[in-house]
């Protein structure tokens, strides 16, 4: 559910219990003598053995004649938890509730028959989606001929516009030259004994220092996967572009680049933002040190007070920011269904109480799919995985990765995706139906209708003033509108939002708009390409200038994936409230609105009372001892426990991303020296010391960024996370053609570009759920800081106010900005 790619439903990293789905309501061959053993204390001592060595299905006999007996209620919690482990879980609630009517005081019983409540009401057991793993034909086969339609014939520009562009590039050049070499003078001095020191130097210099930093990453941190000499894919270089990839998008991604067109796709490898040095996929040793489940239990957890978990919370922004990133991750990465029959084995202590809860010993967590495509000789890289979606930023969530799946989604009326008659996405197998739906929680659910709603609405624009389009072309103009659309909320008003920051904010809208754009036109009046567009990246923005890849090839790498798991900005509760009066509807578990429960939480409560309680609820913080506690021992399918914590820590070591240390190394940022760099906090370091030792260079990348307490100001995470953000940030933008030289009217049409320009996130949630104007949402700008109503916004929840360069003055003090 937040964030990156093993996120809740979290998902594609989910692992797989060794025989459950075998187990699962087969009684043939179990001991039926153990009904009519009359003395109930061996048949629950055989069936806790039993359990303790997997056999789920014949402890669930054993346990059910010694629970007709047993006077303590332990029995009938066991034979709960029999049910439990074999995904039966509407089964382990009644036995569960069975105990508790004998001892209602008992906290384990009670919070194991609310687990197996909310995981039978989402129906957690099914596979969502289906399984399905890579195959080296299907990902060395040429690129599909897509779908797509003629595209229009470009008219030559007249003598004014040859003029302005002319001009554009001359401008842009010169203005270039200086702007280089002032980056280089304010990037002299970036890093401090320990810290970067960008934000110390005030805003202007702040950014040339962010560009100086940007600049040094793009020229030595961007690295092909793929062997020397080899296009993206290994797809063969005399291929031709097919009609149609010139002016749209293809389903998979494909012929981006007309040159490599695998480059980006769907099916290919993620790429590396180190050195291949530095990668080393663990051994079994070395996946093991430290534990990562005694990682999880002492680092993560969150602290608990009066038996329930303490939420450290971010206060200036709201829930819809936590579930808008797992939605941007939907989009640009997964590493698809984990091996079933390979698994990796995480031990748990004797004082585990998932050991007691669980009568298990280990948490078993199914090996990432290698990737099938690795030549016998020849590779450069240790190791290489697949992205099963788009590297690009195309909406693939909402539009799917593959031609299949998005004829599946559309309505082929008009251009528009098909929706019920009350708007809502249709379900299949009690899930919402779309692009993307591993790790799906209501929070997903709900911008994935929001945005396809917004497709629909854009397809009606376009069909309004070109009422002679068919639905093909109709649906592949407005995906192109839609997808730029996400991109600038992101650029602009969410990244901003998680860090708000004045030198960033002003660096994140020029990388949109452009400095001049940004710096002196307001509000609706700025637009991504100005009439008169300075060609420079700087002056002009990124968005509708020219392509530049750095001199490597474009893609995600593994490194990006591992910095994106945000699942502590999770709470464990939905707060859910009246949008009209403000009132409590109820308090919902998170656990209850994953997979089939996302759409009965949507049908009980209306999508408008959701985004309410989502705008007026906080995420938690991006620290230590934050992890959301339900997902420690969450259930996936095929296996009844599992930790995501756990799993976010072997992932990395897994995969071979490089841990604490070496990845700051790796990444142009100065090592710690000790775990005193890393925090003030006397009880956090002494904590990390206790795991870790003294050895700086065993910390996990993971637990490092969490710990990191110097931070700029109201910044939401450290400032390792933040370097592969500073790539990402302009990369994903710079290297796509959709969003440079085809960012046009040619392709996007005036209309198009016209609605991007007019779209903010405040105003796609108005647009589809006008009732949002009388709450809090009509008080802020930015629809990703809480919906307060207060006349005057408070600085400690609304400090994004501070960088807004169309306020002259301190909102707060009266003082002059700048």
């Amino acid at each position: 559910m937040t964030t990156a790619e093993d996120s809740m439903g979290h998902g594609p990293d989910d692992g797989i219990e060794p025989g459950v789905a075998s187990h699962r309501g087969a009684d043939e061959g179990l001991p039926t003598a153990a009904n009519q053993i009359s003395n109930w204390t061996q048949p629950r001592d055989e069936g806790v053995r039993q359990l303790e060595m997997g056999h789920a299905a014949e402890a669930r006999l054993l346990l059910a004649a010694a629970a007709t007996r047993d006077p303590s209620g332990e029995s009938a919690s066991l034979l709960g938890l029999a049910h439990f482990r074999l995904e039966q879980y509407d089964r382990a609630a009644e036995h569960y509730a069975n105990a508790l009517a004998i001892d209602p005081t008992n906290v384990d019983w009670r919070e194991m028959r609310d687990r197996s409540i909310a995981n039978a009401h989402a129906e957690v057991h099914v596979f969502v989606p289906e399984i399905q793993h890579l195959e080296r034909e299907t990902l060395l086969a040429p690129p599909p001929v897509p779908r797509l339609p003629e595209p229009f014939p470009d008219r030559p520009p007249g003598l004014l516009s040859r003029l302005r562009v002319d001009a554009g590039k001359a401008i842009g050049d010169v203005f270039g030259k200086g702007f280089e070499a002032a980056t280089r003078i304010a990037g002299r001095k970036t890093n401090g004994a320990v810290w970067t020191i960008w934000s110390d130097k005030g805003v202007h210099a702040g950014v040339l220092t962010l560009a100086h930093m940007r600049e040094t990453l793009m020229k030595h941190n961007l690295r092909s996967t793929y062997p020397p000499g080899a296009l993206i894919g290994f797809a063969d270089p005399k291929l031709t572009p097919p009609p149609g990839v010139t002016h749209f998008r293809t389903a998979d991604g494909t012929w981006n680049r007309l040159d490599d067109p695998k480059e980006g796709a769907a099916g290919t490898r993620f790429l590396r933002n180190v050195a291949n040095s530095s990668i080393h996929p663990a051994d079994d040793d070395d996946l093991m040190t430290p534990n990562p489940r005694l990682v999880s239990r002492k680092l993560l957890s969150r602290r608990v007070a009066d038996g329930e978990p303490v939420v450290q919370e971010v206060p200036f922004l709201n829930l819809l920011a936590a579930s808008w990133i797992q939605f941007q991750n939907h989009d640009w990465v997964t590493h698809g269904e984990n091996l079933m029959d390979e698994f990796i084995e995480v031990p748990l202590a004797e004082d585990d109480p998932a050991r007691r809860r669980f009568h298990q010993d280990r948490i078993m967590i199914g090996r990432t799919q290698p990737d099938p495509t690795r030549l016998p000789e020849g590779e450069t890289t240790p190791v290489t995985f697949i992205n099963e979606v788009t590297h690009w930023w195309d909406g693939s969530q909402i539009y799917g990765s593959d031609q299949a799946t998005q004829d599946r989604l559309r309505s082929h009326v008009l251009g528009k995706i098909q929706l019920t008659d009350d708007d809502r996405l249709p379900l299949v197998n009690g899930v919402e139906d779309s692009g993307m739906v591993r790790n799906w929680w209501v929070g997903t659910a709900m911008l994935h209708t929001l945005f396809a709603r917004e497709h629909n609405a854009i397809c009606d624009r376009l069909h309004a003033n070109y009422p002679t389009w068919d639905d093909e072309r109709l649906f592949n103009v407005a995906r192109l509108v839609n997808a730029a659309v996400m991109a600038k909320i992101h650029s602009t008003e969410w990244t901003p939002a998680i860090l708000p920051n004045p030198s960033l904010a002003l660096g994140l809208n020029a990388n949109w708009y452009g400095l001049l754009t940004y710096m002196f036109r307001k509000g609706a009046d700025r637009k991504t390409v100005a009439t008169f567009n300075v060609a420079s990246p700087e002056l002009g923005g990124l968005v509708g200038n020219h392509i530049e890849r750095h001199g490597q090839p474009y893609g995600l790498a593994e490194e990006f994936v591992e910095v994106y798991r945000l699942h502590s900005l999770l709470p464990e509760h939905l707060h859910l409230r009246n949008h009209a009066t403000g009132e409590s509807i109820e308090e919902m578990p998170v656990p209850a609105t994953r997979q089939a429960g996302s759409a009965k939480t949507t049908g009980e409560i209306g999508l408008v009372d959701l985004f309410y309680s989502f705008g007026n609820q906080h995420p938690g913080q991006l620290v230590l001892n934050n992890y959301p506690a339900f997902m420690q021992e969450l259930s996936v399918p095929g296996n009844p426990l599992f930790d995501m914590a756990t799993v976010d820590i072997v992932r990395a070591r897994e995969r071979g991303v490089p841990r604490y240390n070496e990845f700051r190394r790796q990444m142009g940022l100065q090592p710690i020296r000790s775990f005193d760099d890393l925090t003030p906090d006397k009880d956090a370091v002494a904590a990390i010391r206790e795991v870790y030792g003294d050895n700086v260079e065993l910390l996990d990348l993971m637990v490092g960024t969490l710990a990191e307490a110097h931070r700029p100001a109201y910044f939401g995470f450290g400032e390792t996370m933040f370097q592969i953000f500073i790539i990402n940030a302009s990369r994903r933008l710079q290297a796509d053609r959709f969003f440079t030289d085809d960012y046009r009217v040619e392709v996007y049409t005036k209309e198009g570009m016209d609605w991007v320009d007019a779209t903010t996130f405040k105003q796609v949630l108005l647009r589809h759920f006008p009732e949002l104007a009388t709450t809090g949402l009509a008080n802020v700008t930015n629809a990703f800081e809480p919906w307060d109503t207060d006349e005057l916004l408070s600085r400690e929840r609304h400090p994004l106010r501070a960088c807004d360069p169309d306020l002259k003055h301190d909102p707060w003090t009266g003082d002059s900005f700048r």
